[in-house]
């Protein structure tokens, strides 16, 4: 498969019914994004293998050119968008902190971890990275710290995890680029601590600013986002998993991301 192939078609991730609806105005060649007929979610109908996602569509190898990409698309709007940055700071999370108030000391579990440095001291620091190059750097990192990284999709990395080993979870920019969320988020309670809590940030489909944009928001990144939530089918996937959500913006309306708490349900 090369950089145009995509891969194969899929049923709706939250409802698993097979029937959709085309949606051309967010799609991009061959990318065929999707309304599911059942339940209304939206995702990439022919996501990739992850196979793919790590020898063609890695983060470190996509980034820069979806930068140019959108350059040389919106040449004006991405220069508004590069001097008004500072509108960022209106939503944006101290995480640091934010972790030390949620989780309790112990493992923490950074999932899609990058090049391994986001879990804050005091925790141990433990990674799943799909990437082999960002992966071998988070490994090095969290070793010298006690933890380690290990190389494989969100899903399949959880599972090399025993029940109820870490006092908190990152999901981070995650839970978008997997072709199985609902798999993800019932790994993530398992390997979560009684009183655990999992952070969880994902494009938020239902915003002010993806209904101005439309097909130019930016949360639209193809292939590799596949899945497009909603504040209201996040809460659906997280109770159908026995997870309590939580959102730490109110206003998430507002913003381009949803930021939430997880904890499991009686």
């Amino acid at each position: 498969m090369n950089a145009q192939t995509a891969g194969e078609e899929r049923a709706c991730p939250i409802c698993a019914e097979p029937g959709c609806k085309p949606l051309a105005q967010y799609s991009r060649e061959p990318w065929r994004v999707v309304e599911c007929a059942a339940c209304g979610f939206v995702y990439l109908h022919n996501a990739p293998d992850y196979a793919d996602l790590v020898d063609h569509y890695a983060w470190e190898k996509t980034y820069q050119e979806e930068k140019r990409r959108r350059r040389r698309a919106m040449p004006v709007l991405m220069a508004i968008d590069r001097a008004t940055r500072w509108r960022l700071d209106l939503f944006r999370q101290d995480l640091g902190r934010l972790y030390r108030r949620i989780f309790r000391p112990g493992r923490v579990l950074d999932v899609g971890c990058g090049p391994g440095d986001f879990v804050p001291e005091p925790f141990t620091p433990f990674g799943i990275e799909l990437s082999e190059v960002l992966h071998r750097q988070a490994d090095a990192h969290m070793r010298s710290r006690g933890g380690y990284a290990v190389h494989a999709s969100a899903s399949e990395g959880m599972a090399a995890f025993p029940a109820g080993h870490f006092s908190g979870v990152i999901l981070a920019s995650i839970i978008e680029h997997e072709k199985n969320p609902r798999r993800l988020l019932s790994e993530a309670r398992r390997v979560l601590a009684d009183d655990g809590a999992v952070y969880l940030k994902v494009p938020n489909f239902g915003g002010a600013n993806r209904r101005l944009m439309g097909g130019r928001w930016c949360g639209f990144r193809h292939p590799d986002h596949v899945n497009y939530f909603t504040a209201g089918a996040l809460r659906r996937l997280a109770a159908e998993t026995g997870l309590k959500l939580r959102h730490l913006n109110p206003l998430s309306v507002f913003d381009d991301n949803i930021h939430a708490i997880l904890t499991k349900s009686a």
